[in-house]
C-alpha cells in the first residue's frame, strides 16, 4: 500500500500495512519511536484514539 492509499483504505486494507509498519518500529526499537513521536502532536485525536486500540490488543485477547 502506498501513502496515497492510505486516506481511502478500508480497515482489512489498512490493516496489514499497520501491522508491518509496527512491526518495523519495533525492528527499529527506541530509534524507531523517536522518528515517529517527531511525527506525533500533542493534540493529535486520532493517534491517541488508534495508540488506545493498539495498547488493548496488545494487552490480551482482542476481538470484534
Amino acid at each position: 500500500m502506498n501513502i496515497d492509499e492510505i486516506g481511502a483504505a478500508d480497515p482489512d486494507a489498512l490493516a496489514p500495512a499497520t501491522l508491518a509498519a509496527l512491526q518495523r518500529l519495533g525492528q527499529l526499537g527506541r530509534a524507531g519511536a523517536i522518528a515517529l513521536a517527531k511525527l506525533v502532536t500533542d493534540d493529535d485525536a486520532d493517534f491517541h484514539e488508534a495508540a488506545s486500540w493498539i495498547a488493548e490488543i496488545a494487552a490480551g485477547p482482542f476481538s470484534d
